[in-house]
């Protein structure tokens, strides 16, 4: 039997539901933009640089679609601890992993962001996947 852990719960919880609605907006995001990507090839007969722009939107969206579900199974496990198992900690590194693949695409691009919005997506794209994974750490322990 775990140890009540009103500490891991509550950050379980909190970067559950921040997980959900970031993935929720990030579907809505990159699904708009990966249309915007399509419609403007469509229209220019492949002018427009498609390849780029669709590897980046693809890896952003499966980045979104991952961290939707860490988000559901977040807040399912602050429910239940009891449920907290290796499911959490691939989704989390997942979201890890695929954050900042998506960040580096970004960054190497010819019309890279300023330096500020880089960071400002860096430092929140980052830290919310690392405590999620510290309160799966945290609520895994025996």
């Amino acid at each position: 039997m775990r140890e009540f852990d009103p500490m891991g719960r509550s950050l379980m919880k909190i970067t559950g539901v921040l997980m959900l609605l970031f993935g929720i907006f990030g579907i809505l995001i990159y699904a708009l933009g990966l249309a915007v990507v399509l419609g403007l090839s469509y229209a220019t007969n492949n002018a427009f640089s498609l390849s780029k722009d669709l590897v980046g939107m693809a890896i952003l969206l499966a980045g979104a679609l991952v961290e939707f579900i860490a988000g559901i199974l977040g807040v399912r496990s602050a429910k239940k601890p009891e449920r907290t198992g290796k499911s959490r900690l691939i989704f989390g590194i997942l979201c890890l992993l695929l954050t900042l693949a998506g960040l580096v695409h970004i960054a190497l691009r010819a019309a890279a962001p300023p330096w500020w919005q880089l960071a400002a997506s860096a430092v929140l794209g980052v830290v919310t996947p690392c405590v999620y994974l510290a309160a799966v750490r945290k609520l895994s322990k025996k």
